[in-house]
């Protein structure tokens, strides 16, 4: 393991050496440069999407010849605007490309306010009239669609940089060796390629204040630097002297610090903390973001399907007959499922099988299922068979967006499976959800795969926002070619 000159640090990741924090100075300059080309390029898409605009709105659907320099103008002025609201909520930062989800909201919300001060200009200036409002709309149409496929492109780059360990992300976790070696375990859980560098205090039977602030000052000093992103103090809650020594010593710089002072492991997972009077509280199961925003989220819901509904009435009445004509049996599938709070309630779907299970033993479609008719399978290939449940999110007993709900049987069996399976169902299962477009459909061949389902599922209820489902619906509709079997 490679020592450093400053006492008590220790520099690793994943197990492989590394050099000291000098060395690890090239993570922090690749990110800033990473950030700068990011800002650059989100500018010329909104420049290049004004003179997009122009081009086909101005010239070449109203037929009028204009000069492009009074588009150009406030083309730039947008671009600007959009840096400065960016780097204000957070998308001119690693963490807002480290995500799995791009982010909708927050992109579209900066995007949003840029033009409204740029609007607000123009107003200002008398300026205002001189340009089309239907260009305006189609420059940010254009604007919209390019910063959200440039905000891709680059979170793809950028965790591909973390993979390869080009990119990385600077822990220092000051503590006693048995903290240190636990919270560098969970560390390496969550953040794989990330490096960790081992601030060793001694034990609170051989401390020596001097000692202790030799290695303090060399943390400060690499903090100082910009070498570290976040640091973990990690000692005993007794040692309560060294804690605010530390604390007080690192406080005046600006990665995060975390405080662990307990290894116990909880049988849960913790979302923050809270306090009862003077005891402390850790949060095992939040209110979910949506049940705070039930009314924005049910308006969507039926707005959303209602208008689904209407559109594709000539299909649902082809499918209808399809399904009559190539074999016996109802058209619509009805089967009880979990909802919200455990609410029991039957799920519409086209029929695609010759049997209609729904007792204590159901058996998952398997690929090359017998039972599957000749329309069915069609049905099940492009996902057409799910667009009857839009009924069951007019009826409030789904949502366009949420977990997938299991027959009774298989839900039951998974929750003795997993302790946090039933976590699921305290929000309306969905249509479509966060699973599902990363690749968990069809059947559970496999505990593990239900874990996975299980673990996407939680990840969406604990991230939710309007934001997050309109992304999750766009993901669907490109992912459509590839349904169930």
């Amino acid at each position: 393991m490679w020592q450093t000159s400053v006492p008590g640090v220790v520099v690793a990741s994943g197990g492989r050496t590394r050099g000291p924090f000098g060395r690890s100075l090239t993570a922090p300059a690749l990110q800033r440069h990473c950030l700068q080309f990011l800002a650059l390029m989100q500018a010329a898409v909104v420049i290049l999407a004004g003179g997009g605009a122009k081009l086909l709105y101005i010239d070449l659907a109203l037929g009028h010849g204009q000069d492009h320099l009074p588009y150009l103008a406030p083309a730039v002025v947008l671009a600007i605007a959009l840096h400065y609201f960016y780097k204000q909520i957070g998308l001119h930062q690693v963490d807002a490309l480290m995500t799995p989800t791009i982010g909708f909201g927050r992109i579209w919300a900066g995007l949003v306010l840029a033009f409204m001060v740029l609007l607000g200009g123009l107003y200002l200036l008398k300026l205002a009239d001189f340009y089309s409002r239907g260009w305006f709309l189609s420059w940010f149409a254009l604007s919209a669609i390019g910063l959200v496929l440039v905000r891709w492109a680059f979170m793809r780059g950028m965790q591909s940089l973390v993979r390869t360990g080009q990119l990385t992300r600077n822990f220092a976790v000051l503590g006693t060796r048995e903290y240190i070696d636990a919270v560098k375990h969970e560390i390496g859980k969550d953040a794989p390629h990330a490096i960790v560098a081992d601030m060793c205090l001694g034990d609170v039977s051989t401390a020596s204040h001097l000692a202790d602030l030799e290695v303090i000052q060399g943390l400060q000093a690499a903090m100082q630097a910009g070498a570290i992103d976040k640091v973990v103090i990690a000692l005993p809650a007794i040692d309560k002297a060294r804690i605010r020594l530390a604390l007080r010593r690192l406080a005046p710089f600006a990665p995060e610090i975390l405080l662990c002072t307990d290894l116990q492991s909880l049988p849960v997972p913790v979302h923050g903390a809270t306090s009862i009077g003077s005891l402390r509280a850790d949060v095992a199961s939040p209110i979910p973001a949506a049940e705070h925003d039930r009314l924005e989220k049910r308006v969507f819901d039926v707005i959303f399907s209602a208008i689904g509904l209407i559109v594709v009435a000539p299909l649902l009445l082809l499918v209808a007959a399809a399904i009559k004509l190539d074999s016996r049996g109802p058209v619509f599938f009805r089967q009880r499922r979990y909802g919200r709070n455990n609410e029991v309630f039957r799920i519409f779907k086209f029929r695609t099988m010759t049997v209609s299970e729904d007792g204590d033993l159901v058996v998952q479609a398997a690929r090359n299922d017998a039972r599957v008719t000749r329309v069915g399978r069609a049905l099940r290939a492009t996902s057409v068979d799910e667009i009857p449940q839009l009924l069951n999110v007019l009826l409030g007993q789904m949502s366009i967006v949420g977990p997938r709900p299991h027959a009774l049987a298989h839900e039951e069996r998974f929750e003795t499976d997993f302790d946090l399976f039933s976590r699921r169902r305290r929000v309306l299962p969905g249509i479509t959800g966060w699973a599902q477009v990363n690749g968990c459909r069809g059947e559970t061949k496999t505990l593990a795969d239900v874990e996975r389902r299980m673990d996407y599922d939680l990840y969406y209820i604990d991230s939710w926002s309007i934001w997050f489902d309109m992304e999750i619906i766009v993901r669907t509709l490109l992912t459509l070619r590839k349904g169930a079997y």
